[in-house]
């Protein structure tokens, strides 16, 4: 029998590993998408895979978000409920997806 659940019983919050490369990459970008960006991050704590998500190619793991031109790559393990955010910044090209790790 499976696991039962109470309604009312909130799902795990995952911790943010945000680096400080990372924050420097998200204080250079244009106001209008910083909050945005911050915004969209902040969500992952409850829901490390939205529907908008795109697992990336290659990986079992990771992950990238989508607003307009601007992306945010990221690397969810459940294993200790954390989303790790690696990159964030605008997509100029394939080069962006380089150094993933």
């Amino acid at each position: 029998m499976g696991e039962r659940r109470n309604p009312t019983q909130k799902k795990r919050k995952y911790w943010l590993d945000i680096s400080k490369r990372v924050h420097q990459q998200i204080e250079r970008l244009p106001g209008y998408v910083r909050q945005r960006i911050r915004e969209r991050i902040s969500a992952l704590a409850d829901d490390p895979r939205p529907a908008d998500a795109q697992l990336m190619r290659g990986y079992t793991d990771h992950y990238r978000l989508a607003l307009a031109e601007w992306r945010i790559m990221y690397r969810v393990d459940d294993d200790v409920i954390v989303v790790e955010v690696i990159k964030v910044g605008r997509k100029h090209g394939p080069e962006f997806y380089i150094d993933l790790e």
